[in-house]
């Protein structure tokens, strides 16, 4: 976990994903990379520089430029007040839309782990396209830790993960960025998986995530295994009874575990306000 990146839209919201990626980068000795996604008239040397080299001059208005300036400005300056003690912090604008824009830049950038701020909140837009942390969990070959106000720090060393029996031995795969996160705050995993009762068997699901979490080299864990209808709920339910700090939810969209969907992750983050590590497994 050497290369964090968060995207940023300027916001006090945002910010507290770049908070939280720092404690991380702390402790995991990871540099950041703050990045801007939005289409703009100027080429690759304004992300890198600052310049103003136009693709076409007349497509670039003074107004945009202003505005581009400025944000550039701003994230210098936020990359100044939180590169603290080993942490350094990149900055960049990149010319594309959130979505595509990230797919790509993860892919030609290596990236370990997202960590961006998010309201848990929803409007009338991302009930059709999904808010920018429902889109990252989409495209994202990482993990994608999403995060609101109200999150603290020494709470971490409690994590409840939201598993299911996924074939192919897929959680195991999972498990091991949990697991990495979980060393760098000395933290306790409850591995929690709600059964239906129709179908599944608690003595071979208890040996399943034993054995995922062997093969994933948890050291402090705990397997424990619910009931009910709702699973979000029970999740949820769970975490606040045993003070979790962060939740992690392990979902493969292409084998159809929607319980654990995309919008399962603003779930948790709204109704509790803890930060939330989501990993795609479709996507790894």
């Amino acid at each position: 976990m050497k290369k964090i990146l968060v995207p940023t839209d300027l916001t006090p919201i945002a910010e507290l994903g770049l908070k939280l990626a720092v404690e991380i980068a702390k402790r995991a000795d990871a540099v950041i990379s703050l990045v801007h996604f939005t289409p703009h008239p100027v080429d690759e040397s304004f992300s890198a520089t600052g310049d103003v080299n136009y693709k076409v001059d007349e497509e670039a208005t003074l107004n945009t430029l202003r505005l581009l300036r400025a944000a550039k400005q701003r994230m210098e300056d936020l990359a100044s007040q939180y590169s603290v003690g080993n942490v350094m912090i990149g900055t960049s604008i990149v010319d594309n839309g959130f979505k595509a824009g990230l797919d790509e830049y993860i892919k030609n950038e290596n990236i370990d782990l997202i960590v961006m701020g998010t309201s848990g909140e929803e409007n009338i837009q991302e009930l059709f396209t999904g808010n920018h942390t429902e889109q990252a969990i989409m495209v994202s070959t990482c993990p994608v830790l999403s995060v609101r106000d109200g999150f603290r720090m020494e709470q971490f060393n409690n994590i409840v993960a939201a598993v299911d029996v996924i074939p192919g031995g897929e959680s195991a795969r999972g498990l091991e960025t949990l697991g990495l996160l979980a060393r760098y705050f000395d933290a306790h995993i409850h591995l929690v998986h709600v059964r239906d009762v129709a179908s599944d068997r608690e003595p071979i699901e208890q040996e399943y995530f034993k054995q995922a979490a062997k093969i994933a080299n948890l050291d402090n864990y705990s397997v424990t295994i619910l009931e009910g209808h709702d699973a979000a709920e029970r999740i949820i339910e769970f975490a606040r009874q045993v003070g979790a700090g962060l939740v992690a939810v392990l979902k493969n969209s292409g084998n159809g575990f929607h319980i654990f969907s995309n919008h399962f992750s603003d779930r948790v983050v709204k109704e509790m306000g803890r930060p939330v590590l989501t990993v795609n497994l479709h996507n790894t």
